[in-house]
């Protein structure tokens, strides 16, 4: 049995693997969870928070020494330009309240709002890594409430 066999039919890990997505992420993996599987809320919503925090780490400590590589290539660092730009359009709200303003922009479960662009947000806005990751956590866990009141609601009926 190869690791995609026991990903495919593990559930515990097709959530926590879903809730690391930058497109999905515990926006999806909550809801879909819900619905699809098998698993408590409790479960669905503590494996999600598990997999979003950890990528944000991995995604803050990783960001530095990936910027570095990809600016010397002249076409890499052409988008890594344009995607530092429209974040940091974006992320008015961090750079004026800095943590709180990070916990809400992660906490308001809305597209390009979650954990990879509030990581690179707080990259790109010289927090802390330490003060960045305890509020993308309080971020994730207000999202999660939300998205998870709103996917028990109209899921269950």
């Amino acid at each position: 049995m190869n690791f995609l066999d026991i990903v495919l039919e593990n559930e515990h890990l097709k959530i926590f693997i879903m809730s690391m997505l930058p497109i999905t992420e515990l926006r999806a993996s909550i809801p879909w969870g819900i619905k699809f599987y098998s698993l408590s809320v409790f479960e669905i919503v503590l494996l999600s928070l598990l997999g979003n925090i950890l990528i944000g780490i991995l995604v803050l400590y990783a960001l530095g020494p990936i910027m570095e590589l990809l600016s010397k290539n002249k076409i890499f660092k052409r988008i890594l330009l344009y995607i530092f730009n429209r974040t940091k359009r974006k992320g008015k709200m961090i750079y004026l309240l800095k943590f709180y303003g990070l916990i809400l922009f992660v906490g308001i479960p809305l597209p390009l709002t979650g954990v990879w662009t509030g990581s690179l947000a707080a990259y790109l806005f010289g927090l802390s890594k330490k003060k960045s990751i305890l509020a993308i956590t309080f971020g994730l866990i207000l999202s999660a409430s939300i998205v998870t009141s709103i996917s028990v609601f109209t899921i269950k009926l």
